[in-house]
């Protein structure tokens, strides 16, 4: 007899990341018992089909037992009997074969009629009641659902909640041609993203995602699955997800959306990548805005949407009293943040009616209405008139007002989850510069704001990477075998080398090690790395240049030479340069955040 001790943990050793908990390799889970739309109608029609087998077997009996005319005094045949009864009890059609039939076979055949019209009578109102069943029509969608995402044959990101971070989200990520699958418990919300006009079918389904199966349906197991987004409402909810991903998936990048510290630490001992409290976030960004001003401006401005301006300095942002009026976390986390930058801080509540903001210098409009936040930010602006007034804006459809209102500050919580989940996704290097920003002095800060937007311009630039390996840029990896190129000479115009594009290096990647705005003399090498910012057609310049050998030493070294390898050849033999051909059209830019 078997140990049965050894019948357990046949799991295979996983290789997870370091941080994971994980030790031993499970498959995810992907099928959800008693879903199967067939399995549930064969279930539920048993008693239909057998009333119809049964018609048409006691029919098919009966009629080859009928005696025949006097002229064909022969009974049926079992199988014309069947025959007969088949074209006439599925309605098709009526007819006497082989040969006329006697009375007695016509009366049997009569029977035949209305029996068959009650037993499909029968079936087809069960058959119809089945297909109005809210469990059936369930197991349709899930199974739909299932198949959306198993075809799916580019990279995708799994996003658990669809509210106004989930939307945020996902229309950023549309905007730069990422897919998407969206589980979330509101079947209301759904229905919603099938509706919200998105460019393309992205799947979705109202299920919740403590389930690890619902995950393992929803492409948690696939392939192509990049990175899991726990943005629903709820912190344990949010926590599971995190569990589940570290423990079935550890090589996928997890980021949640997290308002209170206590869940906070445990999806910290889960290893989540990245942990967001928006409430606290703002609270610390406040803080930057008042002590570090161009540090805020400038991480502001590369979080903010395409072609977005420079914003201007915070005005009457100044030290003193500060009276936050908010309940729940919110007011909790920006109080504390606040504090513990050294300012005067008054919590209040909004239920005990209008706030003394006389003697302030700012205050916060943070309750969870609102309607409560304008009417108490008004009263505030009529009271002192020179005060520096932060809003919370709730939900979308209050935007039209707030920004009537034309407050100093309008905080969405939303809006600054989905900037910081889409720049750690799509562009890993790109927010390492913003958390670089974030970090600095403020004179460094200022420093690099102004060089790029002496450089770009004081529109918000556009991101991308370069990967200097032979699949990527095969010119630049050609020329450095034997020559030397730096920074400065790749963003050379390749039709007149002394004027230099609009573009600003922003980090190299060099082993695993970044470097955060690289001088234009640096030297680059194989295998290098490069984050630029600029404009869209500077970009996709630069990214011509990295595919011709003629652009490649034309920058470098002011050579004019021909395009084809032949001509190249001819000329170096020749020992004379001569006029280089029309170069390919450019590439469009692949955008990296």
């Amino acid at each position: 007899m078997a140990n049965l001790l050894q019948l357990l943990g046949r799991g295979k050793p996983a290789r997870p990341r370091p941080d994971s908990l994980r030790r031993y390799r499970v498959d995810v889970p992907a099928d959800l018992p008693t879903t199967d739309a067939v399995f549930l109608v064969l279930r539920r029609m048993r008693a239909p089909l057998v009333v119809i087998v049964s018609v048409f077997a006691i029919m098919t009996f009966g009629l080859s037992t009928m005696p025949g005319t006097e002229e064909n005094p022969d009974r049926l045949t079992v199988f014309d009997s069947f025959y007969v009864i088949s074209y006439t009890g599925l309605t098709i059609g009526y007819g006497e074969v082989p040969h006329e039939f006697s009375y007695a076979q016509r009366l049997w055949v009569t029977l035949t009629i209305y029996a068959s019209v009650v037993a499909w009578s029968y079936s087809i109102g069960a058959l119809l009641s089945i297909s109005q069943e809210q469990t059936f029509r369930q197991a349709l969608r899930l199974q739909r659902f299932g198949r959306k995402v198993r075809s799916m044959q580019t990279p995708f990101v799994l996003i658990v909640g669809y509210g106004q971070a989930g939307e945020a989200v996902c229309r950023a990520l549309e905007d730069q041609g990422r897919d998407f699958v969206v589980l979330d418990e509101d079947p209301d919300r759904i229905q919603q993203l099938a509706l919200d006009g998105y460019l393309t079918d992205h799947p979705g389904f109202a299920a919740s995602g403590r389930d690890p199966r619902m995950l393992g349906i929803a492409g948690l197991a696939h392939d192509h699955c990049e990175a899991v987004l726990a943005l629903t409402n709820s912190d344990e909810t949010n926590l599971s997800v995190v569990m589940s991903v570290n423990l079935l998936r550890p090589e996928l990048m997890v980021i949640a959306r997290c308002s209170d510290r206590e869940h906070a630490q445990q999806m910290h001992d889960f290893a989540a990548d990245v942990i967001i409290n928006p409430f606290d976030r703002y609270g610390a960004y406040l803080v930057m805005a008042l002590r570090r001003p161009a540090g805020f401006r400038l991480a502001s401005w590369l979080m903010s949407r395409r072609g977005s301006v420079l914003p201007h300095r915070l005005h009457h942002l100044t030290e003193g009293q500060w009276v936050v009026c908010a309940d729940g976390t919110f007011g909790f986390e920006v109080t504390r943040d606040l504090e513990s930058a050294g300012l005067d801080v008054i919590l209040l509540d909004p239920a005990d009616g209008r706030p003394d903001v006389s003697d302030a210098v700012g205050f916060i409009a943070g309750a969870e209405s609102d309607i409560v936040n304008m009417a108490n930010a008004a009263h505030a602006r009529i009271e002192n008139d020179q005060l520096f007034i932060a809003v919370r804006q709730n939900s979308a459809v209050n935007s039209a007002p707030l920004q009537a209102f034309d407050a100093d500050s309008v905080f969405i919580p939303t809006e600054l989850l989905a900037r910081e989940a889409v720049a750690r996704i799509t562009s890993p290097n790109y927010w390492s510069f913003i958390d670089h920003v974030l970090h600095e002095d403020d004179e460094w800060d200022r420093r690099v704001m102004d060089e790029i937007v002496a450089v770009v311009g004081d529109e918000t630039p556009i991101s991308t990477r370069l990967d200097l390996d032979f699949a990527s840029a095969p010119a630049v990896v050609r020329w450095l075998t034997e020559h030397e190129l730096t920074i400065g000479d790749l963003l050379r115009d390749p039709d007149e080398r002394d004027v230099r594009l609009a573009v600003y290096p922003a980090v190299l990647v060099r082993a695993g090690r970044r470097i955060f705005t690289p001088g234009m003399d640096q030297k680059l090498k194989e295998g290098d790395t490069l984050l630029l910012l600029g404009r869209e057609l500077d970009l996709a310049v630069v990214r011509s240049t990295i595919f011709h050998d003629s652009a490649v030493e034309y920058v470098t070294t002011g050579r004019e030479v021909a395009t084809s390898w032949v001509m190249r050849r001819v000329q170096k033999l020749a020992g004379r340069p001569r006029d280089p051909a029309p170069r390919s059209p450019v590439p469009p830019p692949e955008e990296e955040g």
